[in-house]
Protein backbone atom coordinates (compact mmCIF):
# COMPACT_ATOMS: atom_id res chain seq x y z
CA UNK A 1 0.00 0.00 0.00
CA UNK A 2 2.81 2.39 0.85
CA UNK A 3 4.54 1.75 -2.47
CA UNK A 4 1.29 2.33 -4.34
CA UNK A 5 0.74 5.68 -2.63
CA UNK A 6 4.32 6.75 -3.31
CA UNK A 7 4.17 5.81 -6.98
CA UNK A 8 0.76 7.38 -7.50
CA UNK A 9 1.90 10.60 -5.84
CA UNK A 10 5.09 10.76 -7.90
CA UNK A 11 3.25 10.06 -11.17
CA UNK A 12 0.74 12.82 -10.39
CA UNK A 13 3.57 15.24 -9.68
CA UNK A 14 5.33 14.31 -12.94
CA UNK A 15 2.09 14.79 -14.88
CA UNK A 16 1.49 18.17 -13.23
CA UNK A 17 5.01 19.31 -14.07
CA UNK A 18 4.61 18.21 -17.69
CA UNK A 19 1.29 20.05 -18.00
CA UNK A 20 2.83 23.15 -16.39
CA UNK A 21 5.69 23.12 -18.90
CA UNK A 22 3.21 22.79 -21.78
CA UNK A 23 1.09 25.61 -20.33
CA UNK A 24 4.07 27.95 -19.98
CA UNK A 25 5.71 26.99 -23.27
CA UNK A 26 2.66 27.63 -25.45
CA UNK A 27 0.70 30.46 -23.81
CA UNK A 28 -0.98 31.58 -27.04
CA UNK A 29 -2.13 28.12 -28.14
CA UNK A 30 -5.60 26.71 -27.38
CA UNK A 31 -4.00 23.86 -25.36
CA UNK A 32 -2.98 26.42 -22.72
CA UNK A 33 -6.63 27.40 -22.20
CA UNK A 34 -7.53 23.78 -21.46
CA UNK A 35 -5.09 23.57 -18.53
CA UNK A 36 -6.29 25.80 -15.64
CA UNK A 37 -3.61 26.83 -13.17
CA UNK A 38 -5.88 26.21 -10.16
CA UNK A 39 -6.30 22.57 -11.25
CA UNK A 40 -2.52 22.18 -11.51
CA UNK A 41 -2.07 23.57 -8.01
CA UNK A 42 -4.69 21.21 -6.55
CA UNK A 43 -3.23 18.22 -8.38
CA UNK A 44 0.26 19.11 -7.16
CA UNK A 45 -1.03 19.36 -3.59
CA UNK A 46 -2.71 15.95 -3.99
CA UNK A 47 0.56 14.45 -5.28
CA UNK A 48 2.51 15.86 -2.35
CA UNK A 49 -0.08 14.57 0.15
CA UNK A 50 0.05 11.09 -1.42
CA UNK A 51 3.85 11.01 -1.28
CA UNK A 52 3.85 12.08 2.36
CA UNK A 53 1.17 9.49 3.22
CA UNK A 54 3.21 6.82 1.44
CA UNK A 55 6.35 7.70 3.37
CA UNK A 56 4.46 7.66 6.69
CA UNK A 57 2.85 4.30 5.88
CA UNK A 58 6.21 2.82 4.92
CA UNK A 59 7.74 3.95 8.24
CA UNK A 60 4.77 2.63 10.24
CA UNK A 61 4.80 -0.65 8.29
CA UNK A 62 8.45 -1.27 9.10
CA UNK A 63 7.79 -0.52 12.76
CA UNK A 64 4.81 -2.88 12.82
CA UNK A 65 6.91 -5.70 11.34
CA UNK A 66 9.44 -5.35 14.15
CA UNK A 67 6.78 -5.45 16.87
CA UNK A 68 4.57 -8.15 15.31
CA UNK A 69 5.10 -11.70 16.55
CA UNK A 70 4.40 -14.89 14.64
CA UNK A 71 1.62 -16.87 16.36
CA UNK A 72 0.07 -20.33 16.00
CA UNK A 73 -3.07 -20.33 13.84
CA UNK A 74 -4.94 -22.50 16.36
CA UNK A 75 -3.91 -21.56 19.89
CA UNK A 76 -2.21 -18.16 19.25
CA UNK A 77 1.00 -19.01 21.14
CA UNK A 78 4.21 -17.36 19.97
CA UNK A 79 6.15 -19.56 17.51
CA UNK A 80 9.36 -19.39 15.49
CA UNK A 81 9.53 -17.15 12.42
CA UNK A 82 8.28 -18.87 9.28
CA UNK A 83 6.13 -21.42 11.11
CA UNK A 84 2.34 -21.51 10.97
CA UNK A 85 1.56 -23.79 13.90
CA UNK A 86 3.08 -24.63 17.28
CA UNK A 87 4.78 -27.99 17.58
CA UNK A 88 1.82 -29.78 19.15
CA UNK A 89 -0.73 -28.58 16.61
CA UNK A 90 1.65 -29.25 13.73
CA UNK A 91 2.02 -32.87 14.81
CA UNK A 92 -1.75 -33.24 15.14
CA UNK A 93 -2.39 -31.79 11.69
CA UNK A 94 0.31 -33.94 10.09
CA UNK A 95 -1.09 -37.06 11.76
CA UNK A 96 -4.61 -36.27 10.55
CA UNK A 97 -3.39 -35.71 6.98
CA UNK A 98 -1.35 -38.90 7.11
CA UNK A 99 -4.43 -40.86 8.19
CA UNK A 100 -6.53 -39.32 5.42
CA UNK A 101 -4.09 -40.15 2.65
CA UNK A 102 -2.91 -43.57 3.85
CA UNK A 103 -6.17 -45.41 4.45
CA UNK A 104 -5.25 -48.30 2.14
CA UNK A 105 -3.81 -51.59 3.33
CA UNK A 106 -0.07 -52.06 2.92
CA UNK A 107 0.73 -54.81 0.40
CA UNK A 108 3.66 -57.17 0.85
Amino acid sequence: MANTLLRLGLWIMILVLALYVIDESYPDQPIADMIPTAMLQEALALGVVLVIAGIIMRILGKGANVVKKNRCQVCRTVIAPGAMFCRGHLRTILTEEDEKTHMTRVRR
